[in-house]
Protein backbone atom coordinates (compact mmCIF):
# COMPACT_ATOMS: atom_id res chain seq x y z
CA UNK A 1 0.00 0.00 0.00
CA UNK A 2 2.77 2.40 1.26
CA UNK A 3 4.84 1.73 -2.25
CA UNK A 4 1.77 2.12 -4.38
CA UNK A 5 0.58 5.43 -2.79
CA UNK A 6 3.94 6.57 -3.27
CA UNK A 7 3.98 6.39 -7.22
CA UNK A 8 0.59 7.52 -6.94
CA UNK A 9 2.25 10.54 -5.60
CA UNK A 10 5.14 10.88 -7.69
CA UNK A 11 2.51 10.71 -10.72
CA UNK A 12 1.29 13.98 -9.17
CA UNK A 13 -0.61 16.26 -6.24
CA UNK A 14 -3.84 15.89 -8.96
CA UNK A 15 -4.02 11.72 -9.17
CA UNK A 16 -3.20 12.21 -5.09
CA UNK A 17 -6.01 14.26 -4.75
CA UNK A 18 -8.21 11.89 -6.69
CA UNK A 19 -7.25 8.62 -3.80
CA UNK A 20 -8.98 8.33 -0.65
CA UNK A 21 -6.04 9.28 1.80
CA UNK A 22 -7.08 9.28 5.43
CA UNK A 23 -5.00 8.73 7.98
CA UNK A 24 -2.49 6.85 5.89
CA UNK A 25 1.32 7.29 6.46
CA UNK A 26 1.50 7.37 2.26
CA UNK A 27 -0.78 10.14 2.24
CA UNK A 28 1.02 12.15 4.18
CA UNK A 29 4.09 11.18 2.47
CA UNK A 30 1.98 12.17 -0.77
CA UNK A 31 1.56 15.63 0.83
CA UNK A 32 5.11 15.85 1.53
CA UNK A 33 5.71 15.03 -2.35
CA UNK A 34 3.36 17.10 -3.86
CA UNK A 35 4.64 20.35 -1.23
CA UNK A 36 7.93 19.40 -2.65
CA UNK A 37 6.92 19.29 -6.42
CA UNK A 38 5.30 22.57 -6.13
CA UNK A 39 8.59 23.87 -4.31
CA UNK A 40 10.75 22.67 -7.03
CA UNK A 41 8.27 23.85 -9.73
CA UNK A 42 8.42 27.61 -8.09
CA UNK A 43 12.26 27.15 -7.77
CA UNK A 44 12.48 26.50 -11.79
CA UNK A 45 10.52 29.57 -12.60
CA UNK A 46 12.44 31.23 -10.09
CA UNK A 47 15.14 30.29 -11.84
CA UNK A 48 13.89 31.05 -15.37
CA UNK A 49 12.49 34.40 -14.42
CA UNK A 50 15.73 35.09 -13.17
CA UNK A 51 17.85 33.96 -16.15
CA UNK A 52 15.18 36.04 -18.47
CA UNK A 53 15.53 39.59 -16.07
CA UNK A 54 19.59 38.81 -16.00
CA UNK A 55 18.88 38.86 -19.84
CA UNK A 56 16.68 41.39 -20.24
CA UNK A 57 19.30 43.82 -18.08
CA UNK A 58 22.62 43.03 -20.06
CA UNK A 59 20.50 43.38 -23.31
CA UNK A 60 19.36 46.78 -22.07
CA UNK A 61 23.32 48.42 -20.18
CA UNK A 62 25.03 50.01 -23.15
CA UNK A 63 24.12 53.26 -24.59
CA UNK A 64 25.56 53.19 -28.12
CA UNK A 65 26.22 56.53 -29.85
CA UNK A 66 28.38 57.23 -33.35
CA UNK A 67 29.14 60.80 -34.65
CA UNK A 68 28.41 62.09 -38.00
CA UNK A 69 28.64 65.39 -39.83
CA UNK A 70 25.22 66.88 -41.76
CA UNK A 71 25.68 65.46 -44.99
CA UNK A 72 23.55 62.81 -46.97
CA UNK A 73 26.18 60.64 -46.71
CA UNK A 74 26.53 60.22 -43.47
CA UNK A 75 22.92 60.49 -42.96
CA UNK A 76 21.97 57.42 -44.61
CA UNK A 77 24.57 55.48 -43.01
CA UNK A 78 23.05 56.49 -39.90
CA UNK A 79 19.29 55.26 -40.90
CA UNK A 80 21.04 51.70 -42.03
CA UNK A 81 22.80 51.53 -38.39
CA UNK A 82 19.67 52.10 -36.82
CA UNK A 83 17.44 49.81 -38.81
CA UNK A 84 20.08 47.46 -38.20
CA UNK A 85 20.26 47.94 -34.20
CA UNK A 86 16.05 47.52 -34.37
CA UNK A 87 16.17 44.47 -36.29
CA UNK A 88 18.36 42.37 -34.08
CA UNK A 89 16.44 43.58 -30.93
CA UNK A 90 19.56 46.48 -29.68
CA UNK A 91 17.90 47.30 -26.68
CA UNK A 92 19.19 50.69 -24.64
CA UNK A 93 19.93 54.18 -26.19
CA UNK A 94 21.58 55.05 -29.40
CA UNK A 95 22.63 58.72 -29.83
CA UNK A 96 23.89 60.13 -33.23
CA UNK A 97 25.80 63.01 -32.31
CA UNK A 98 25.76 65.22 -35.69
CA UNK A 99 27.99 68.08 -36.18
CA UNK A 100 28.16 71.27 -37.93
CA UNK A 101 24.26 70.71 -38.58
CA UNK A 102 23.11 74.51 -39.75
CA UNK A 103 19.18 75.67 -38.94
CA UNK A 104 17.42 74.19 -41.88
CA UNK A 105 19.70 70.78 -41.64
CA UNK A 106 18.79 70.19 -38.13
CA UNK A 107 14.78 70.81 -39.19
CA UNK A 108 15.44 68.03 -42.04
CA UNK A 109 16.97 65.96 -39.53
CA UNK A 110 14.55 66.22 -36.40
CA UNK A 111 11.46 65.60 -39.51
CA UNK A 112 12.97 62.45 -40.98
CA UNK A 113 13.29 61.14 -37.77
CA UNK A 114 9.56 61.80 -36.95
CA UNK A 115 8.57 60.45 -40.06
CA UNK A 116 10.54 56.86 -39.40
CA UNK A 117 9.08 56.17 -36.24
CA UNK A 118 12.28 55.43 -34.46
CA UNK A 119 11.92 54.23 -30.86
CA UNK A 120 12.13 57.53 -28.55
CA UNK A 121 15.57 56.45 -27.31
CA UNK A 122 17.05 56.77 -30.61
CA UNK A 123 17.99 60.28 -30.53
CA UNK A 124 20.23 62.69 -32.20
CA UNK A 125 22.51 65.11 -30.27
CA UNK A 126 23.79 68.50 -32.35
CA UNK A 127 27.09 69.93 -31.66
CA UNK A 128 29.05 72.18 -33.43
CA UNK A 129 31.32 71.57 -36.44
CA UNK A 130 35.18 70.71 -35.54
CA UNK A 131 36.89 69.15 -37.97
CA UNK A 132 39.22 71.68 -39.97
CA UNK A 133 40.99 72.52 -43.09
CA UNK A 134 44.13 70.55 -42.24
CA UNK A 135 41.91 67.05 -40.86
CA UNK A 136 38.25 65.99 -41.58
CA UNK A 137 38.93 63.10 -39.21
CA UNK A 138 39.04 64.82 -35.78
CA UNK A 139 35.39 65.08 -35.17
CA UNK A 140 35.03 62.09 -33.41
CA UNK A 141 36.72 62.87 -29.75
CA UNK A 142 35.63 66.61 -30.03
CA UNK A 143 31.64 65.66 -30.68
CA UNK A 144 32.03 62.53 -28.33
CA UNK A 145 33.31 65.34 -25.87
CA UNK A 146 30.75 67.51 -26.18
CA UNK A 147 28.04 65.57 -26.10
CA UNK A 148 29.35 63.93 -23.03
CA UNK A 149 29.61 66.57 -21.05
CA UNK A 150 26.45 68.68 -21.86
CA UNK A 151 24.12 65.51 -22.63
CA UNK A 152 26.00 62.22 -21.42
CA UNK A 153 25.00 58.39 -20.67
CA UNK A 154 21.50 56.93 -19.87
CA UNK A 155 23.14 53.95 -18.96
CA UNK A 156 26.61 52.56 -17.61
CA UNK A 157 28.27 51.41 -20.38
CA UNK A 158 28.84 53.54 -23.59
CA UNK A 159 30.21 52.30 -26.77
CA UNK A 160 31.18 54.28 -29.66
CA UNK A 161 30.31 52.69 -33.05
CA UNK A 162 30.93 54.57 -36.56
CA UNK A 163 28.32 55.11 -38.79
CA UNK A 164 28.96 52.43 -41.68
CA UNK A 165 28.10 49.62 -38.90
CA UNK A 166 25.79 46.91 -39.00
CA UNK A 167 24.39 45.07 -36.10
CA UNK A 168 24.57 41.34 -36.65
CA UNK A 169 23.43 40.99 -33.11
CA UNK A 170 22.95 42.66 -29.66
CA UNK A 171 26.21 44.52 -28.06
CA UNK A 172 26.35 44.28 -24.38
CA UNK A 173 28.53 44.88 -21.39
CA UNK A 174 29.78 41.18 -21.05
CA UNK A 175 32.38 40.25 -23.29
CA UNK A 176 32.05 36.74 -25.09
CA UNK A 177 35.44 36.90 -26.56
CA UNK A 178 36.79 37.71 -23.53
CA UNK A 179 39.18 34.35 -23.21
CA UNK A 180 40.73 35.14 -26.31
CA UNK A 181 41.64 38.58 -25.56
CA UNK A 182 45.46 39.35 -26.86
CA UNK A 183 47.96 39.18 -24.27
CA UNK A 184 46.70 38.69 -20.33
CA UNK A 185 49.21 36.21 -19.94
CA UNK A 186 51.43 37.53 -17.52
CA UNK A 187 48.76 36.30 -14.03
CA UNK A 188 46.48 39.58 -14.50
CA UNK A 189 43.53 38.76 -14.73
CA UNK A 190 41.19 38.44 -17.57
CA UNK A 191 38.28 40.50 -16.90
CA UNK A 192 35.00 39.54 -18.67
CA UNK A 193 33.01 42.62 -18.93
CA UNK A 194 33.05 46.26 -19.44
CA UNK A 195 32.89 47.79 -15.62
CA UNK A 196 34.81 50.47 -14.14
CA UNK A 197 38.27 50.21 -14.64
CA UNK A 198 37.99 48.07 -17.86
CA UNK A 199 37.78 49.19 -21.14
CA UNK A 200 37.08 47.15 -24.12
CA UNK A 201 38.11 47.59 -27.87
CA UNK A 202 38.39 45.73 -31.27
CA UNK A 203 41.43 44.73 -32.21
CA UNK A 204 42.84 46.54 -35.62
CA UNK A 205 46.10 46.72 -37.40
CA UNK A 206 47.36 49.89 -35.91
CA UNK A 207 50.66 47.97 -35.42
CA UNK A 208 51.50 44.62 -36.13
CA UNK A 209 52.32 42.55 -32.58
CA UNK A 210 55.72 42.69 -31.70
CA UNK A 211 57.55 41.28 -28.79
CA UNK A 212 60.06 44.13 -28.75
CA UNK A 213 60.58 45.56 -25.49
CA UNK A 214 62.05 49.07 -27.57
CA UNK A 215 60.33 52.55 -27.05
CA UNK A 216 57.17 52.82 -29.43
CA UNK A 217 57.11 54.85 -32.32
CA UNK A 218 53.76 56.01 -34.02
CA UNK A 219 54.21 57.02 -37.48
CA UNK A 220 54.13 61.38 -37.18
CA UNK A 221 54.87 63.80 -40.24
CA UNK A 222 58.23 64.31 -39.32
CA UNK A 223 58.25 67.73 -41.30
CA UNK A 224 55.93 68.93 -38.30
CA UNK A 225 58.08 67.83 -35.70
CA UNK A 226 59.43 70.37 -33.34
CA UNK A 227 63.43 70.44 -32.74
CA UNK A 228 63.44 71.45 -29.59
CA UNK A 229 62.11 67.89 -28.29
CA UNK A 230 63.42 64.64 -28.05
CA UNK A 231 60.90 61.86 -29.01
CA UNK A 232 60.37 60.66 -25.46
CA UNK A 233 59.75 64.32 -24.84
CA UNK A 234 57.44 64.97 -27.63
CA UNK A 235 55.37 61.68 -26.80
CA UNK A 236 54.95 62.54 -23.02
CA UNK A 237 53.85 66.20 -23.72
CA UNK A 238 51.05 64.84 -26.63
CA UNK A 239 49.86 62.72 -23.52
CA UNK A 240 50.40 65.26 -20.84
CA UNK A 241 50.41 68.53 -21.90
CA UNK A 242 53.87 68.81 -21.02
CA UNK A 243 57.68 67.53 -21.69
CA UNK A 244 58.15 66.41 -17.80
CA UNK A 245 54.80 65.05 -16.98
CA UNK A 246 54.31 61.97 -15.58
CA UNK A 247 52.61 59.46 -18.31
CA UNK A 248 52.31 56.25 -19.58
CA UNK A 249 53.35 57.47 -22.77
CA UNK A 250 56.73 57.97 -21.84
CA UNK A 251 57.79 54.53 -21.42
CA UNK A 252 55.63 52.60 -23.54
CA UNK A 253 56.69 49.71 -25.42
CA UNK A 254 56.61 48.37 -29.09
CA UNK A 255 55.08 45.38 -27.11
CA UNK A 256 52.84 47.10 -24.69
CA UNK A 257 51.28 49.04 -27.29
CA UNK A 258 50.80 46.34 -30.03
CA UNK A 259 49.26 44.38 -27.63
CA UNK A 260 47.13 46.30 -25.75
CA UNK A 261 46.65 49.12 -27.97
CA UNK A 262 46.32 48.56 -31.42
CA UNK A 263 42.40 48.79 -31.07
CA UNK A 264 39.70 50.70 -33.41
CA UNK A 265 35.97 50.84 -33.19
CA UNK A 266 33.44 49.82 -31.14
CA UNK A 267 35.53 51.62 -28.12
CA UNK A 268 33.56 50.62 -24.62
CA UNK A 269 34.17 52.02 -21.22
CA UNK A 270 32.07 52.46 -18.01
CA UNK A 271 30.81 55.68 -18.02
CA UNK A 272 32.86 56.89 -14.78
CA UNK A 273 35.97 56.16 -16.72
CA UNK A 274 34.80 58.41 -19.39
CA UNK A 275 34.27 61.26 -17.03
CA UNK A 276 37.37 60.85 -14.61
CA UNK A 277 39.49 60.63 -17.38
CA UNK A 278 38.77 59.08 -20.75
CA UNK A 279 36.49 61.64 -22.57
CA UNK A 280 38.68 64.83 -21.94
CA UNK A 281 42.57 62.96 -22.51
CA UNK A 282 40.60 61.45 -25.69
CA UNK A 283 40.02 65.16 -27.03
CA UNK A 284 43.27 66.70 -25.63
CA UNK A 285 45.63 64.32 -26.79
CA UNK A 286 43.95 64.63 -29.72
CA UNK A 287 44.34 68.76 -30.18
CA UNK A 288 48.56 67.98 -29.71
CA UNK A 289 48.80 65.06 -31.80
CA UNK A 290 47.02 67.32 -34.10
CA UNK A 291 49.75 69.70 -34.48
CA UNK A 292 52.11 66.84 -35.53
CA UNK A 293 50.43 64.28 -37.16
CA UNK A 294 47.03 65.17 -39.59
CA UNK A 295 47.05 61.80 -40.85
CA UNK A 296 43.54 59.71 -41.35
CA UNK A 297 43.71 58.21 -38.00
CA UNK A 298 44.58 60.64 -35.74
CA UNK A 299 41.32 59.85 -33.12
CA UNK A 300 42.04 56.51 -33.21
CA UNK A 301 46.12 57.36 -32.42
CA UNK A 302 44.64 59.14 -29.95
CA UNK A 303 42.05 56.87 -28.36
CA UNK A 304 45.33 54.58 -28.00
CA UNK A 305 47.50 57.07 -26.47
CA UNK A 306 45.06 58.23 -23.85
CA UNK A 307 44.97 54.48 -22.71
CA UNK A 308 48.63 54.25 -22.69
CA UNK A 309 48.72 57.80 -21.04
CA UNK A 310 47.12 56.25 -18.24
CA UNK A 311 48.72 53.08 -17.90
CA UNK A 312 45.05 51.22 -18.31
CA UNK A 313 45.42 47.98 -20.59
CA UNK A 314 42.90 47.65 -23.34
CA UNK A 315 40.83 44.56 -23.21
CA UNK A 316 41.42 43.93 -26.75
CA UNK A 317 39.18 41.91 -28.74
CA UNK A 318 38.78 40.16 -31.73
CA UNK A 319 35.22 38.96 -32.41
CA UNK A 320 33.52 42.24 -31.99
CA UNK A 321 33.12 43.12 -35.80
CA UNK A 322 33.88 41.78 -39.49
CA UNK A 323 35.55 44.12 -41.71
CA UNK A 324 38.19 42.96 -43.52
CA UNK A 325 38.60 39.33 -45.10
CA UNK A 326 42.41 39.84 -46.34
CA UNK A 327 44.82 38.38 -44.74
CA UNK A 328 45.76 41.22 -42.17
CA UNK A 329 43.03 40.56 -40.12
CA UNK A 330 41.74 37.24 -41.17
CA UNK A 331 44.55 35.33 -40.81
CA UNK A 332 45.90 35.63 -37.59
CA UNK A 333 42.92 35.85 -36.76
CA UNK A 334 41.88 39.48 -35.71
CA UNK A 335 38.18 39.21 -36.68
CA UNK A 336 36.04 36.35 -36.08
CA UNK A 337 36.18 34.59 -39.61
CA UNK A 338 36.12 30.69 -38.55
CA UNK A 339 32.30 31.16 -37.35
CA UNK A 340 31.36 32.61 -41.04
CA UNK A 341 33.27 29.79 -42.92
CA UNK A 342 31.18 27.35 -40.81
CA UNK A 343 28.05 29.02 -41.27
CA UNK A 344 25.97 26.61 -43.39
CA UNK A 345 23.14 29.22 -44.73
CA UNK A 346 23.69 30.78 -47.65
CA UNK A 347 24.12 34.67 -47.27
CA UNK A 348 22.58 35.48 -50.59
CA UNK A 349 19.88 33.67 -50.76
CA UNK A 350 18.46 32.49 -47.42
CA UNK A 351 16.28 34.34 -45.24
CA UNK A 352 18.12 36.89 -43.80
CA UNK A 353 16.41 35.58 -40.31
CA UNK A 354 18.24 32.70 -40.73
CA UNK A 355 21.54 34.38 -41.33
CA UNK A 356 20.94 36.78 -38.39
CA UNK A 357 20.18 33.95 -36.07
CA UNK A 358 23.09 32.05 -37.40
CA UNK A 359 25.88 31.77 -34.50
CA UNK A 360 28.39 34.27 -36.36
CA UNK A 361 30.10 35.73 -33.41
CA UNK A 362 30.57 38.91 -34.66
CA UNK A 363 28.42 41.88 -33.21
CA UNK A 364 28.93 43.94 -35.94
CA UNK A 365 30.07 44.30 -40.18
CA UNK A 366 31.94 47.42 -40.53
CA UNK A 367 31.73 47.94 -44.07
CA UNK A 368 34.54 50.66 -44.34
CA UNK A 369 35.97 49.37 -46.70
CA UNK A 370 34.73 48.98 -50.62
CA UNK A 371 34.55 45.69 -52.51
CA UNK A 372 35.02 45.91 -55.74
CA UNK A 373 31.75 45.45 -58.08
CA UNK A 374 29.66 43.83 -55.25
CA UNK A 375 29.41 46.89 -52.91
CA UNK A 376 30.74 50.83 -52.30
CA UNK A 377 29.33 52.99 -49.72
CA UNK A 378 31.09 55.70 -51.99
CA UNK A 379 28.36 54.81 -54.61
CA UNK A 380 25.81 57.22 -52.75
CA UNK A 381 26.07 60.62 -51.79
CA UNK A 382 29.95 60.95 -50.96
CA UNK A 383 29.96 64.48 -52.23
CA UNK A 384 26.62 66.15 -51.47
CA UNK A 385 26.31 68.44 -48.93
CA UNK A 386 22.55 68.64 -48.55
CA UNK A 387 19.30 67.36 -50.27
CA UNK A 388 17.75 64.25 -49.96
CA UNK A 389 19.84 61.24 -49.51
CA UNK A 390 19.45 57.60 -50.90
CA UNK A 391 17.31 56.33 -48.85
CA UNK A 392 14.75 59.34 -49.35
CA UNK A 393 14.71 59.20 -53.08
CA UNK A 394 12.18 57.51 -53.16
CA UNK A 395 11.14 58.07 -56.77
CA UNK A 396 14.92 56.85 -57.95
CA UNK A 397 15.09 53.91 -60.63
CA UNK A 398 16.79 50.67 -61.85
CA UNK A 399 18.69 53.44 -64.35
CA UNK A 400 19.52 55.81 -61.67
CA UNK A 401 23.48 55.99 -61.85
CA UNK A 402 23.50 55.02 -58.24
CA UNK A 403 21.19 52.51 -57.87
CA UNK A 404 22.13 50.60 -60.85
CA UNK A 405 25.88 50.52 -59.17
CA UNK A 406 23.75 48.04 -56.91
CA UNK A 407 21.53 46.06 -58.83
CA UNK A 408 24.44 45.28 -61.75
CA UNK A 409 27.11 44.70 -58.86
CA UNK A 410 28.61 40.93 -58.73
CA UNK A 411 29.28 39.25 -55.48
CA UNK A 412 33.05 37.24 -54.82
CA UNK A 413 31.26 33.65 -54.70
CA UNK A 414 34.59 31.91 -54.29
CA UNK A 415 35.70 33.75 -50.99
CA UNK A 416 32.90 32.78 -48.24
CA UNK A 417 33.98 35.40 -46.20
CA UNK A 418 33.57 37.82 -48.90
CA UNK A 419 30.46 36.45 -49.93
CA UNK A 420 28.67 36.83 -46.52
CA UNK A 421 29.88 40.46 -46.27
CA UNK A 422 28.78 41.46 -49.61
CA UNK A 423 26.00 39.67 -49.66
CA UNK A 424 24.87 40.37 -46.14
CA UNK A 425 25.39 44.35 -46.79
CA UNK A 426 23.55 45.07 -49.87
CA UNK A 427 20.83 42.60 -48.90
CA UNK A 428 20.44 45.38 -45.24
CA UNK A 429 20.66 48.30 -47.63
CA UNK A 430 18.37 46.95 -49.87
CA UNK A 431 15.95 45.95 -47.46
CA UNK A 432 16.62 49.76 -45.47
CA UNK A 433 15.00 51.31 -49.08
CA UNK A 434 12.36 48.82 -49.25
CA UNK A 435 11.42 49.43 -45.89
CA UNK A 436 11.33 53.80 -46.62
CA UNK A 437 10.39 53.66 -50.11
CA UNK A 438 7.64 50.89 -49.77
CA UNK A 439 6.06 50.73 -52.79
CA UNK A 440 7.70 53.36 -54.62
CA UNK A 441 10.14 52.74 -57.53
CA UNK A 442 13.43 53.28 -55.92
CA UNK A 443 11.83 50.11 -53.52
CA UNK A 444 10.65 47.98 -56.44
CA UNK A 445 14.27 48.58 -58.45
CA UNK A 446 15.51 46.55 -55.67
CA UNK A 447 13.25 43.80 -55.02
CA UNK A 448 15.15 41.32 -56.69
CA UNK A 449 18.03 41.90 -53.65
CA UNK A 450 15.99 42.36 -50.77
CA UNK A 451 13.07 39.84 -51.43
CA UNK A 452 11.65 38.38 -48.57
CA UNK A 453 13.31 41.06 -46.07
CA UNK A 454 12.86 44.38 -44.52
CA UNK A 455 14.70 46.12 -42.10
Amino acid sequence: MRRSLLALACAGPALLAASECGRDVACELGDEVSALQAKTARHVQTESQSAEDTLRVELDEVHVIFTTDCHPHNMWQSELLLFSAQRVGQRGPITQIASGCKPEGRRAVEARRAALGLPEDYDVHFVPEFNDRQSHVINKPYSVHAWFRKGGPKRDIVAVVDPDFLFLKPLTATMSGASEALGWDDGQPRPRKVQKGVVAAQRWAMTWLDESQEPWKPHLDEEKLPKNMTRAELFTWICSGSTTGKSGCTGATQKEVSYYHSTGVPYLAHKDDWDEWLVDSWKDITTRLHTVYTGYYVDMWSWMMANIHRGKRELVLTDLMLASPHAGQRNIPFEPWASVEELAADPCKDPMDQILGSPTRANFIHYCQPWPGAWNKYWFDQWHSDGLHVLERCDATAEDPHLSQLIQGSVNRTDRAQTFLQCVVRRMFAGALKRTCAGRPAALAVEAISANFTL
